[in-house]
């Protein structure tokens, strides 16, 4: 069995592209924004982008335990001649219970869903709030686990703890992951995903615990749309650099920019507004009025940045003829969905990304709302400049 965590207020989009992706495969919710997927799928090659999947825990399977020493115990006996001593690993230890639920799904997610024939069940989401006493306990009993584990560790296989990951970070080949997922305080999933599975199925196990990436926050942004191009850096793996040069489409009032700035690159802002007046003066700013999508770099560029409020059809033509065309060789696009559940212009880039890339994320990011993000780097090929 396969376990896919879900992005907050997705369980709908989800359950319509899983059963486009999986055409009679069966998938259902056992928890709030947790779907299970029959285990048939094991071994079959690269799955798809799912861009409203969150995490997804591979061959994951059932496991219980009443106290703290004997989840550790569970952890040592799932590892115990699996993980290899000289290559990396990461350990995700993290609780999935303790939340308020409601039952919300949005009437166009609904209507469109149900046209395309695969209504979807109405399942529970966590309910925004201040978290509860249970919910504390569950992140604490996680802690106490995976500390327990360690200890363990240090007495019986102290070679593993050389190579394990402090922090989040970028997979490689030789990585694997181990997720311990708890349902209830007593019960759970334990996934054990070996190299180079996180690797090769990137785009769907995130190297984040549950796939989340704290948003950031700074009240010097012009506005915290910049939140976005910072968590799509991270989940890429890397980051604008000093002296690149990014062109930032739809740039107004500057967020994006303002971001770009403080990595050190130079930008070319278009839109048909002006940026705040700070980013107008910035020597490293060269600002361009007029129509985003009608723009053509005279060079490549080292990144296309775009959050233009647009159809999400347009956002993905633009995308498309920049790749085709390597008019960049890293990009982050915005699309915009509003309620609806899926649009061809997903189905498109999935299909179309693919052979121009030599990866990309196509995915709900914890900063969006309702749109998706397009994060991937080009092919370093086939850059042509516009004439």
């Amino acid at each position: 069995m396969h376990l896919i965590l879900c992005a907050e207020e997705s369980e709908a989009e989800l359950q319509v592209e899983l059963a486009q992706s999986f055409p009679g495969v069966r998938a259902q919710t056992s928890h709030p924004l947790l779907f299970e997927v029959e285990a048939a799928l094991s071994g079959s090659g690269p799955w798809p982008h799912l861009v409203f999947a969150r995490q997804w825990l591979p061959d994951a399977r059932p496991a219980r335990s009443e106290s703290i020493r004997g989840w550790a115990g569970v952890l040592g006996e799932a590892v115990a001649g699996v993980l290899r001593d000289d290559h990396p690993w990461a350990l995700h230890v993290e609780p999935h219970y303790g939340v308020r639920q409601t039952h919300h799904i949005g009437a166009r997610a609904w209507h469109s869903a149900t046209r395309k024939g695969n209504p979807p069940p109405v399942a529970p989401r966590p309910e925004p709030g201040p978290p509860g006493v249970e919910a504390e306990a569950g992140r604490q009993r996680s802690r106490l686990i995976r500390e327990a584990f360690l200890e363990l560790l240090k007495k019986k296989r102290r070679h593993l703890l050389r190579r394990l990951r402090a922090e989040p970070a970028r997979f490689t080949p030789n990585d694997s992951l181990v997720q311990l997922l708890l349902t209830a305080p007593d019960c759970g999933y334990l996934s054990l995903a070996p190299a180079p599975l996180p690797f090769d199925q990137r785009h769907l196990v995130s190297p984040f615990p549950k796939g989340e990436v704290p948003v950031v926050s700074d009240k010097s942004a012009p506005s915290r749309a910049f939140a976005k191009l910072a968590e799509a850096q991270r989940r890429l793996g890397r980051s604008i650099r000093v002296s690149e040069t990014c062109v930032d489409l739809g740039a107004s009032p500057g967020s994006w920019t303002w971001l770009a700035l403080q990595h050190g690159a130079r930008v070319v802002a278009i839109d048909r507004s002006p940026l705040r007046d700070d980013l107008m003066r910035d020597p490293r700013v060269e600002f361009q009025p007029g129509d985003a999508f009608r723009f053509q770099p005279p060079r490549p560029v080292d990144w296309l940045l775009c959050d233009i409020l647009a159809a999400p059809e347009r956002a993905a033509d633009l995308l498309l003829e920049w790749a085709r065309h390597g008019w960049c060789r890293q990009f982050v696009v915005t699309l915009k969905l509003g309620d609806a559940p899926g649009t061809e212009a997903l189905t498109r880039l999935k299909r179309e990304l693919a052979p121009l890339t030599r990866e990309f994320f196509l995915t709900r990011l914890c900063a969006n709302k309702k749109e998706v993000c397009a994060v991937g780097v080009l092919q370093p090929v086939g850059l042509e400049v516009p004439t």
